[in-house]
């Protein structure tokens, strides 16, 4: 099993996965993600860091082999640098922002302590158009697209109040605009309007309807009438095991789902312990196809490209 991994120099992310990959048997090479140019190798499983810079390796090697994406994750999230030890990372097969598709056992998403609200925000409220960075990958849009699209969302809505990206993003002139804490934004709202902001998670957990874009991650969730707990529970019960900590990582735990999981489209067993407790190390007669069998543990380290 040869597995690449694109990434930027010294990523934290890629040398973790580098790791756990090497432990559970896996012949390992990092490729600088700077210096791709369309080249395919013979790989069996591809790894790219951040789609931004990435998206060549995606594209060239999808339908060679399966390619994983990783980046920043969902819930107790990295959500910048200082957050990359301790926060989750998302591991998705075949793009951005693509959770297991498959039921999940609950017990990653309980350890997170994130209580599932039945109803909030305000029934009567504004409609909570939020905004996104221009040129993100997650959406693609730039300024002048991502502002068409606000301003659709605002005229359609009535009644909004817009809350910007606090990184940076699009002003909307004449839009009543809040800057405050989320939380308190959700307080008021009866509604999240949203591309496909993580901000959607947040409101699904503090119940709070989400209306979002084409390929967000809970586009299944969306709606003008909230999901029920337990539809929104098994929802984030797939979240939880669509996101790794470094340690994981380095542990072979997040490898372990998917090889076992994630790559063969059969999720674990409902009532199971995670693949975090799991002793074993996939073999090849987990029921990984073929082009994508686990490998038998042999230790090795990963090669680094010069």
């Amino acid at each position: 099993m040869r597995v690449g991994i694109y990434s930027g120099v010294r990523n934290v992310a890629a040398l973790a996965l580098g790791e756990g990959f090497s432990l559970v048997g896996a012949e390992v090479s990092h490729r600088n993600v700077q210096y791709y140019r369309g080249e395919r190798e013979r790989f069996d499983l591809v790894v790219t860091l951040a789609l931004r810079e990435g998206r060549a390796v995606l594209e060239q090697y999808s339908g060679a082999c399966p390619v994983l994406v990783a980046d920043w994750g969902y819930l107790a999230r990295v959500s910048h640098p200082g957050e990359s030890a301790t926060g989750h990372w998302q591991v998705s097969l075949g793009g951005l922002n693509k959770i297991p598709t498959f039921a999940c056992p609950p017990d990653r998403f309980d350890v997170l302590g994130l209580d599932l609200v039945e109803r909030g925000g305000d029934p009567d409220g504004y409609a909570l158009i939020c905004g996104q960075v221009p040129g993100d990958a997650a959406h693609g849009m730039d300024a002048a697209a991502l502002k068409a699209w606000l301003l659709e969302a605002v005229a359609k809505h009535g009644n909004v109040v817009y809350r910007p990206h606090p990184r940076g993003g699009i002003d909307l002139p004449g839009v009543k605009t809040q800057r405050g804490s989320l939380a308190e934004a959700l307080a008021g709202a009866r509604l999240v309007v949203t591309f496909n902001s993580n901000v959607g998670h947040d409101a699904l957990i503090a119940g709070v309807p989400v209306l979002c874009g084409p390929g967000a991650a809970y586009d299944e969730l969306a709606g003008e009438v909230l999901p029920s707990i337990q539809a929104r529970r098994d929802y984030f019960s797939r979240v939880a095991y669509g996101q790794w900590t470094l340690a994981e990582m380095r542990s072979g735990a997040c490898q372990r789902f998917i090889f076992e999981h994630l790559l063969t489209g059969v999720g674990p067993a409902i009532g199971s312990p995670s693949s975090d407790d799991a002793e074993s190390s996939p073999t090849v007669d987990s029921g990984v196809a073929p082009a994508v069998a686990a490998p038998k543990r042999r230790g090795r380290k990963p090669k680094v490209a010069a």
